[in-house]
């Protein structure tokens, strides 16, 4: 049967609320804290000396026992779920930390990090609920959004919420779930709980009371940082200072895995600000830093750490070991697979263990063993790069090759790659690269990537062509060079956008192929080309751009577990990959040795 709202909310008094209690001193202290429905008292649940409310049954209960015995009693139970140990901890922490003065909650930022599928959705899911129900008597009118990349995103969260609701008569009673608008309303008008994207429009306006910011290493649009920005200022409206005293207590919390620095600078900002508070708490003893994650520096420097169940343990809160429901063996099979199959060992170390690739050194491919296979001539300390020079050492004049073309408009490199295949088993992959980059577009790409562009052009790594986007004929003119140089088996490029170009190339002669850039079409030459690496077959003369685009790749996945390089976003990523795009491209065919005589193939 369903209860009333004010008989739900009598039976929630009941369970958590408090009695006002009013002191008669008149000292600031006491002034403060007449205005709170609490006073200095002996927990009765947890037996500690702190201020408390008074429970209508006149038991004094802390507010770190509140929010625990809220998940406790009210809110896991009819979805049989249990807090686990680090989520505990966090909530007494968080919500329990008291000023010893006045009472007042501490902590009014936080940053909770560990590994993937550590439950931390059902966590943050009951924080708004807890919020808009359990705290009225802190927050007049409480507004808690929780924020994510995207609205989808955002959507796991409140999905959480939503279960929890559902599940419970009691709450279902006083709060409503509104599922296509992703809200949450109270049923008196008393609160709400909301759901944002970060790439959406966010209007001034909004107060805060709780802010909820999911999965942070996702927020690499520069237009999230603008959006977090407004809410944050709302938020500070809620804590006024009125006769030298701070009222209202909101709180801001955000919850992540590992992300990579170069996509994500607000999420790296974050990471390092947590690190040095935990390393010094008095930094900002209004932040609550919590970081799970594998030991970064015994991951370089000892070889087989991210492999061992140490590792996996310190990175997941919810392991087993630790009391949890993530099973070892359930982590240990995704570490296997990073140990076969290398170019995942980075996404498993990030995602698993919870430490940054940038902070690892780990990227997909292993630099180290890159370099090695650069050979003899080491192009990142010659003063120029001279082509003809390298050609006539390397012998390549008149010999077979594949160019692999990746065009650029505005903020990525236009790159060609030129790939020499083994004539025999003893010889190597051979590699020339050429990239071009808009020169009005230059210095703003410098400061994006901190890459030594500049420097690239004075030394001929890189050439800038005039103005504010990337024009087709000096690529055109260098393939036609190509062409009357080397045995120019087929120009493979990406079809889209150069279509014209490739039709134009081919009137005259060149073959030209259409490599589709999906996943299926490239899987086989992208493991391919990591496994030329991993396996000594390349040399490269370590061309500074290219070992700067190699030490940027990511992979993408499909669910048949094929790969192809992953580009970062235009504009917003630090990152670069282009000469390794082109490189996959050419490779898709050079790995066949198989030249076409038709003069367009769509492959």
């Amino acid at each position: 049967m369903w209860m009333t709202l004010g008989q739900s909310l009598r039976l929630l008094t009941l369970l958590l609320s408090t009695l006002p209690c009013v002191l008669c001193a008149r000292t600031i202290e006491n002034a403060m804290a007449e205005a709170r429905p609490y006073r200095r008292e002996v927990c009765a649940y947890c037996a500690t000396p702190t201020w408390c409310e008074i429970r209508a049954n006149g038991k004094p209960q802390c507010r770190a026992c509140k929010v625990a015995r809220f998940y406790d009693e009210i809110l896991y139970p009819p979805l049989n779920l249990k807090l686990l140990p680090w989520g505990r901890k966090a909530l007494r922490e968080i919500f329990g930390t008291v000023d010893p003065i006045d009472g007042r909650r501490v902590y009014s930022r936080g940053y909770l990090s560990m590994g993937k599928q550590n439950g931390k959705s059902f966590l943050f899911g009951g924080l708004p609920l807890y919020h808009i129900i359990g705290e009225i008597e802190y927050v007049q009118q409480p507004e808690a959004y929780g924020v994510a990349s995207a609205k989808d995103q955002a959507g796991i969260t409140f999905k959480a919420a939503a279960l929890l609701v559902n599940a419970n008569p009691l709450l279902r009673s006083i709060v409503k779930v509104n599922d296509s608008v992703k809200r949450i309303l109270r049923r008196d008008g008393g609160g709400i709980y909301e759901v944002l994207s970060a790439d959406g429009d966010v209007q001034d306006g909004k107060r805060p009371s709780l802010l909820l910011f999911d999965e942070l290493h996702r927020f690499t649009r520069k237009k999230a940082e603008t959006v977090r920005t407004v809410l944050i200022k709302g938020m500070i409206s809620r804590a006024p200072v009125v006769n030298g005293v701070q009222t209202g207590e909101p709180l801001m919390l955000q919850a992540t895995t590992s992300g990579d620095e170069r996509e994500s600078p607000l999420w790296h900002s974050e990471y390092e600000y947590a690190r040095q508070v935990i390393a010094d708490p008095q930094k900002d003893p209004h932040y609550y830093a919590v970081i799970y994650q594998a030991d970064p520096k015994r991951i370089d420097e000892e070889k087989d750490y991210w492999t061992t169940r140490e590792a996996r343990v310190a990175g997941n809160p919810s392991h087993e070991d630790n009391g949890g429901f993530l099973a070892d063996s359930a982590i240990e099979a995704e570490m296997k697979e990073a140990v076969a199959r290398p170019e995942k060992k980075g996404d498993y170390i990030r995602l698993n263990l919870n430490v940054p690739v940038v902070a690892t050194g780990t990227p997909i491919v292993d630099m180290a063993a890159w370099c090695a296979t650069g050979g003899a001539d080491d192009l990142r300390t010659w003063p120029t790069y001279d082509v003809e020079w390298l050609i006539q050492k390397w012998g390549l004049k008149g010999k077979p090759c594949y160019s692999g073309f990746d065009m650029a408009w505005t903020t990525d490199m236009a790159a060609l790659a030129l790939l020499f295949p083994p004539e025999d088993a003893k010889q190597k992959w051979k590699f020339l690269y050429f990239a071009w980059l808009p020169e009005e577009r230059l210095k703003f790409i410098e400061e994006r990537t901190r890459a030594p562009l500049a420097d690239w052009v004075r030394r001929g790594f890189l050439t800038p062509i005039p103005g504010k986007r990337m024009q087709v004929l000096p690529v055109e003119d260098k393939i036609r060079w190509v062409a009357k140089t080397f045995q120019l088996r087929e120009a493979c490029f990406d079809p889209y956008g150069i279509m014209r170009s490739a039709e134009q190339l081919a009137g005259e002669g060149i073959i030209c192929t259409a490599v589709d850039q999906t996943i299926p079409k490239l899987t086989a030459a992208t493991k391919e080309f990591l496994d030329g690496y991993i396996n000594g077959e390349f040399e490269h003369g370590n061309n500074p751009i290219m070992n700067w685009h190699v030490s940027c790749l990511s992979l993408k996945h499909d669910k048949n577990d094929n790969v192809a390089p992953d580009k970062p976003q235009r504009d917003i990523a630090q990152r670069r990959i282009d000469l390794v795009s082109a490189s996959v491209t050419g490779m898709a065919r050079a790995m066949f040795e198989k030249p076409t005589n038709q003069t367009i193939e769509v492959w």
